[in-house]
């Protein structure tokens, strides 16, 4: 008896390590080294692998074959850290596209401070070898990662074979692009409705981050970049490039894109409407502000290395200095992504504008970090200028012209007769941050038949229709954990405050019901290292008033949006809000005098919003060629498929 109660408890490991290619096989195979991607240890993932976020389901709709899943807790696989990946294996390649969706979902709860989860009890599903084609992408109405395959181009030949078949889901880059793209259309659902030419540019833009920062997770890979271009980065073309391989066998002759080599210039920003270039150009303004931040950080380093001169002598870096270099490589690239990452929350719910993200990464970092004795905050507000980015309207540049505002009089979740307990949320977000105890899963049942109107349309190509054949094959849904602590009534509680306040939040009490559809608990942690609770909250308002066309489901749609931002005791900090004209002015004139001020400068607002919209709408049908043929306006029909199609880019 005392014998067994000798025996120690033998616990199950926090961490899983996942081989992975060096970002695509070309590099594994010149360079002879594999990526150990670590994630957190799921206890029951199942072959696929399937877990409580991400299921793979690989099954091939080109050939029509459903391939073995990889079972990553078989104690042989266990015992060497995964499979090696083979471009050959298709077992290697859905161990690929699981590790790096976990490490980027990873990294953004980290950021946020919150428990991430999909949409219910739903998971994200990631089809590696979906279609035959020269494309990967996110398809929000199958809540999928689809990833295509194919014959390199015969030009390159570079490092690959012409004609030698390419796999998109091998790329490490491309996998965390595209699961990227699905976390932004998780927190913010309607960024896939391409209000302004800066909706699908940010999410291209974000996603283009996320993947370029991913490697700076990777200390080796830093410190080979440090030492090669001896503590220039801005010379390390290949730390900073994007999908190398991918770029190559497509015909482009390099990275798909890069994060540096683009000289400032800020008409360039004004003369492209293209998702993709537009994008680039407000990645190419973040990595110069890293770039100035890691110079000013590694002076030091540099003048004791070199006696006070700062020129370092020819041959190579002392090992010690490029690891001390590596270091602050590392930890600047995880502060500026952490910045661009947290803003998030202090986005608009509907039509983001680069001003408006311009202002959401300020708010967010100054809350945290309010002395930024890093002058990050400078760095990255300067190089958005010269890249000409910035909000519009406001007075200066300093921190405190670029802030949100708060209500325009006091204004409290948990006060007046449609007054919220925020405890039970609180408590309930705060019982997620446990990975150890019974996790349980809130689900946003607030909804009605609109809820997905602002879904992408289902014009994916047709070889990726095919992957529908998968849906039904997969099974049931895995039997998730304990449904959610909160009241049933809790949420239609928030929207009954919501219509209560429409006025004070920026929309009109005549017209339209205001529905919640996103409310969460999030500890971000400050510069102190103690977390900050914010409770976050998204609204919105359909204006079918302002609406062209007969039919409801496919005419181009009006929505006003607000953001709340308020503190654990229910105050609102922050409204962030996205307003549209009211349908009767004269209301004004009934308000109390504050909120009267606040809802005439937001019909101004709305009234300029609506005439932009419309005149974005127009420049869209210009350029569709089916839209003489069609009823349903070409805004509804663009899509991620379309936007990552061979001739736009991935």
């Amino acid at each position: 008896m005392l014998q067994d109660l000798n025996i120690p408890e033998v616990r199950p490991p926090g961490r899983r390590i996942l081989r992975a290619f060096a970002f695509d096989p070309t590099e594994t195979r010149l360079s002879g080294r594999y990526l150990s991607i670590s994630i957190p240890f799921e206890p029951d993932l199942e072959p696929g692998p399937d877990g409580e976020l991400v299921q793979v389901v690989d099954y091939d709709a080109s050939q029509r074959v459903w391939y073995q899943p990889v079972d990553l807790d078989d104690p042989l696989l266990l015992a060497q850290d995964g499979l090696r990946p083979s471009e050959s294996d298709p077992r290697s390649h859905q161990q690929v596209v699981y590790a790096v969706a976990m490490s980027v979902i990873e990294r953004f709860q980290r950021f946020t401070g919150r428990r991430f989860r999909w949409s219910g009890n739903e998971r994200l599903r990631i089809v590696p070898h979906a279609f035959y084609g020269r494309n990967a992408y996110f398809d929000p109405k199958r809540r999928a990662v689809l990833f295509g395959y194919y014959r390199a181009d015969e030009r390159d030949t570079e490092a690959n074979l012409p004609n030698q078949m390419m796999f998109t889901c091998l790329s490490v880059d491309v996998v965390a692009h595209e699961v990227t793209h699905a976390i932004v259309h998780r927190v913010r659902p309607r960024f896939s409705y391409a209000t302004n030419p800066d909706v699908y540019a940010w999410h291209e833009a974000f996603a283009d981050l996320v993947a370029l920062f991913h490697h700076f997770l990777f200390p080796e890979v830093v410190e080979e970049a440090v030492a090669r271009s001896r503590s220039d980065l801005q010379k390390a073309t290949a730390l900073l490039s994007l999908a190398a391989e991918f770029g190559r066998s497509t015909g482009r002759g390099g990275p798909l894109r890069s994060a540096v080599g683009q000289p400032a210039d800020a008409a360039a920003f004004t003369a492209t409407d293209e998702p993709h270039e537009r994008g680039a150009i407000f990645v190419a303004a973040v990595f110069d502000a890293y770039l100035e931040t890691f110079r000013a950080q590694i002076a030091d380093l540099r003048r004791l290395a070199t006696g006070g001169s700062g020129i370092l002598a020819d041959g190579e870096l002392s090992p010690d200095l490029v690891r001390r270099v590596t270091r602050e490589a590392v930890s600047n690239a995880d502060r500026i992504l952490g910045m661009v990452v947290r803003a998030f929350d202090y986005l608009p719910v509907v039509d983001v504008t680069f001003g408006d993200v311009v202002r959401a990464v300020i708010t967010a970092d100054r809350d945290l970090f309010p002395d930024d004795a890093m002058r990050l905050r400078g760095h990255l507000v300067e190089a958005l200028r010269q890249r000409g980015i910035f909000p519009p309207g406001v007075s200066s540049l300093a921190d405190e012209a670029l802030l949100w505002h708060p209500p325009v009089q006091p204004l409290s979740l948990c006060a007046g007769e449609h007054a919220i307990d925020l405890a039970q949320l609180i408590a309930d977000s705060t019982m997620k941050l446990d990975p150890t105890g019974d996790v349980r899963i809130t689900r946003f049942d607030d909804e009605d038949d609109d809820a997905d109107d602002a879904d992408e349309d289902d014009d994916a190509d047709d070889d990726a229709d095919d992957a529908d054949d998968a849906d039904d094959a997969a099974g049931p849904p895995r039997r998730r954990r304990a449904g959610s602590t909160i009241a049933a009534d809790f949420y239609p509680k928030v929207s009954a405050w919501a219509n209560a306040h429409a006025a004070e939040l920026g929309f009109d009490p005549d017209v339209g019901r205001i529905r919640m559809i996103g409310m969460h608990v999030g500890y971000p942690t400050a510069a102190d290292g103690q977390p900050r609770p914010m409770i976050v909250v998204q609204f919105v308002q359909r204006r079918e008033d302002l609406e062209e066309g007969d039919n409801r489901q496919t005419r181009a749609q009006m929505i006003a949006g607000t953001t709340l931002i308020a503190r654990a005791d229910g105050m609102v900090r922050y409204l962030i809000t996205k307003p549209l004209p009211l349908q009767r002015e004269a209301l004004i004139a009934d308000l109390p005098a504050g909120v009267a001020k606040f809802a005439d400068a937001q019909h101004a607002a709305g009234r300029r919003r609506y005439d932009a919209m419309r005149e974005w709408f127009g420049l869209v049908e210009d350029d569709d060629a089916l839209a003489v043929w069609l009823d349903e306006p070409a805004v509804n029909r663009l899509s991620f498929a379309s936007l990552h199609s061979p001739t736009a880019g991935a």
